[in-house]
C-alpha cells in the first residue's frame, strides 16, 4: 500500500516533465513515448498492488468479523439465565449481524483510508509545500471549514446511528416473533395487526435511517465544493504566476495532479468520519454484550468431586427474580440418592424456578443448596451440569432428525439408545415415521405433535444415565395411556438415579416416594400419594377431578 501511494506521487512529476519538455526542441516523440510507456506500466504495477493489498486487508478485517461473532456467541452461551432473561433476542441478533458489519467495515475500508490519508495526504501535501508554499497555503483556506464541519456532522451521525441500530434491534425482534407464532397469527387472523406493528418498526427504523442518510447525503457535496474552491484558488493564482513565470506550466499541470491526489485522503476524511462513527457506535454495543459478567460462574477453586451421588438438600433457599419479587420463600427439604420426588402445585407458584436452581441456571436469592454435602457454589459448573439431566417445560427440539435431537452428538450404545426409544414409548411412533430416527422434524420440530416432541425430549433427557435427573412436566400432552407407560418404564429404570418430577398429573407423583405441593413459594404440604389425599385439599381435589375426567385409578 505504501508502494502503491509512492508510485501515485511519482505520475504528476512524469507528467510535468512531459509538458516543460514539450516546448523544447531537443523533446523528441520516442522520449514521449517513452515516457508515457513508463507511466503506464507503472499503473499496472499499482494496479497488481492494489489487488494485493486489497485482499490482505479485507481479508484480515473478515478474520476480525469472524473472531468478534465467535466471541459474541460464546459469551452468549457463557451468560447465565438471569442476565438472558433481561435482554430481548433481536437485541442480540442485531449485535450479530448488523452491528459486527460495521466494525469490519471500520476496521477494513477504514484502515484502508486512514493509511491513504496520513501516508498519500501528508506526502503529497508536503510535495506541494515544496514547489510553491503560498499557493498550497491558498488551495488550504477551506481546510478549517472542512475541520469543522466534518466534526459537528460526524457527532450527530454517532447519534443517529445509535438511535438507529436500537431501532433496527426492535424490528429484528417483532420480525423474529411474528415468524415465531406464525401459526397463532393465523388462526386469530392476527395478519393485519402483526403486520401493522412490523410496519410502525420498520417506518421508525426507516426514519432514523433517512436522519443519518441525511448527515452522509450533506457531508460529500460539502467536501466536493471545498475541494472545488481550491482548485478554483490553484487555477486563477497559479495562472498568475504561470504568466508572471514563476512557476513553469507544468509545475501547474502537477500543482492540479497532486490536489487531485489530495481530493481522495480529504473526501475520505469525511466518509471515515461516518465509517468509524459507525464501527465505534456499534463496538460499543457490542462490547456491552461481551463485557457482561454472568452471575453464575465456575468457582476459582473448585471442591474436588470424582462423581456425584445426587443427594440434595434445600436449606432456608429464597429466590427472586428481582428486589422483593419472591417466588420461592425458605424452601427446606432433603431428596437423597436413589430416591423420587414428586413436585405440583396451581400455576406461578414456583415449582420449575426451584429445579432450576439445582443445575445453576440461576443462584439462589437466600440461604444454601448444596448437593453431597457441598454447596454447589463450590462444585466446578461444567461438572455439575454433566451429571444432572433436565428436561425443560417447553419440548424445544432443533432443526435436524430425530436420532439429532435425541443424542445431540453423544454416541451411546445401540442397546441403550433403543431401550430409551421404549422407554418413553416411541417405537410405534418412528416405525411411521418415513425414515425412522433420520426422519427430519422441520424448525422447532413443526412436523410433530406435542406428544411426539415431548416424548423425543424426554428421550434426549434420558439417553444418558446421570444421578440427578429432573422431568419438568414431561407427560402433559402425551395420552392418558401413552403416559402411564412412559411414567412406569421411566421409574423401573436407573434405581441409582435420584428423579425428581414436577407434573399436574397426579398418575406421574403417584408412584414417587415423597410428593411436596409448592404453593405461593413456599413447601403447603408433603407426603407420600395417600397420605396426600389424607390432608391435602389441592392434591385431593386433583386427584378427585382427574379420576372423573380421565376415567383412570391410581
Amino acid at each position: 500500500m505504501i508502494i502503491v501511494d509512492a508510485a501515485q506521487i511519482i505520475v504528476p512529476q512524469i507528467i510535468k516533465t512531459i509538458i516543460d519538455n514539450l516546448t523544447t526542441e531537443s523533446f523528441d516523440s520516442k522520449t514521449l513515448f517513452f515516457q508515457c510507456l513508463f507511466i503506464l506500466l507503472l499503473g499496472l504495477a499499482m494496479a497488481g498492488l492494489r489487488y494485493g493489498w486489497r485482499n490482505l486487508l479485507m481479508g484480515s478485517a473478515r478474520d476480525v468479523e469472524k473472531n468478534i461473532r465467535d466471541d459474541l456467541f460464546r459469551r452468549v452461551l457463557s451468560l447465565d439465565m438471569a442476565y438472558l432473561d433481561k435482554v430481548k433476542t433481536g437485541d442480540i441478533m442485531a449485535h450479530a449481524i448488523s452491528d459486527i458489519n460495521h466494525i469490519r467495515m471500520a476496521f477494513g475500508f477504514g484502515l484502508i483510508v486512514f493509511v491513504d490519508i496520513i501516508l498519500l495526504g501528508g506526502a503529497t501535501l508536503a510535495i506541494m509545500a515544496a514547489t510553491n508554499p503560498k499557493l498550497t497555503a491558498l488551495a488550504m483556506i477551506p481546510m478549517p471549514l472542512l475541520i469543522i464541519v466534518t466534526k459537528t456532522l460526524g457527532k450527530r451521525m454517532h447519534t443517529f446511528h445509535t438511535s438507529a441500530q436500537k431501532s433496527f434491534s426492535v424490528l429484528t425482534e417483532l420480525v423474529r416473533e411474528s415468524f415465531f407464532g406464525i401459526r397463532i397469527i393465523k388462526v386469530f387472523n392476527f395478519e393485519t395487526l402483526t403486520g401493522k406493528r412490523v410496519k410502525e418498526a420498520s417506518t421508525d427504523y426507516f426514519k432514523k435511517n433517512l436522519k443519518r442518510a441525511f448527515i452522509t447525503a450533506l457531508l460529500k457535496p460539502l467536501l466536493g465544493l471545498f475541494f472545488n474552491l481550491s482548485t478554483l484558488i490553484i487555477i486563477f493564482y497559479g495562472g498568475f504566476l504561470v504568466i508572471q513565470k514563476t512557476i513553469t506550466p507544468g509545475e501547474l499541470a502537477a500543482f492540479l495532479q497532486y490536489l487531485g491526489i489530495l481530493a481522495w485522503p480529504i473526501i475520505a476524511i469525511g466518509w471515515i468520519t461516518n465509517l468509524f462513527q459507525r464501527g465505534m457506535a456499534s463496538l460499543q454495543r457490542v462490547n456491552l454484550l461481551i463485557d457482561a459478567k454472568p452471575d453464575v460462574t465456575s468457582p476459582e477453586n473448585p471442591s474436588r468431586l470424582s462423581k456425584i451421588r445426587g443427594d440434595t438438600v434445600f436449606n432456608n433457599v429464597s429466590f427472586a427474580y428481582g428486589k422483593n419479587q419472591y417466588v420461592l420463600k425458605n424452601i427446606n427439604l432433603r431428596i437423597h440418592k436413589g430416591s423420587r420426588i414428586g413436585i405440583t402445585g396451581p400455576p406461578g407458584s414456583g415449582k420449575t424456578t426451584l429445579v432450576q436452581l439445582i443445575p445453576r441456571l440461576y443462584n439462589p436469592t437466600e440461604g444454601k443448596l448444596s448437593i453431597d454435602g457441598i454447596n454447589i457454589k463450590n462444585i466446578d459448573l461444567d461438572f455439575l451440569r454433566e451429571n444432572i439431566a433436565l428436561m425443560t417445560q417447553e419440548a424445544f427440539l432443533f432443526s435436524g432428525t430425530i436420532r439429532e435431537n435425541i443424542l445431540m452428538g453423544r454416541q451411546p450404545e445401540k442397546k441403550r439408545l433403543d431401550q430409551i426409544i421404549h422407554v418413553c414409548s416411541l417405537s410405534t411412533t418412528l416405525k411411521k415415521m418415513p425414515k425412522g430416527l433420520d426422519t427430519l422434524v422441520g424448525e422447532r420440530g413443526v412436523t410433530l405433535s406435542g406428544g411426539q416432541k415431548q416424548r423425543i425430549a424426554l428421550a434426549r433427557t434420558l439417553i444418558e444415565d446421570k444421578p440427578i435427573i429432573i422431568l419438568d412436566d414431561p407427560i402433559s400432552q402425551m395420552d392418558t395411556d401413552t403416559a402411564s407407560k412412559v411414567i412406569l418404564r421411566m421409574n423401573q429404570m436407573n434405581q441409582d438415579a435420584c428423579l425428581i418430577i414436577i407434573s399436574h398429573r397426579i398418575s406421574a407423583l403417584a408412584p414417587c416416594n415423597k410428593i411436596y405441593i409448592i404453593n405461593n413459594g413456599e413447601i403447603e404440604s408433603s407426603g407420600t400419594h395417600k397420605e396426600l389425599i389424607q390432608k391435602s385439599n389441592f392434591y385431593k381435589k386433583s386427584y378427585e377431578v382427574q379420576q372423573s375426567k380421565r376415567g383412570y385409578h391410581v
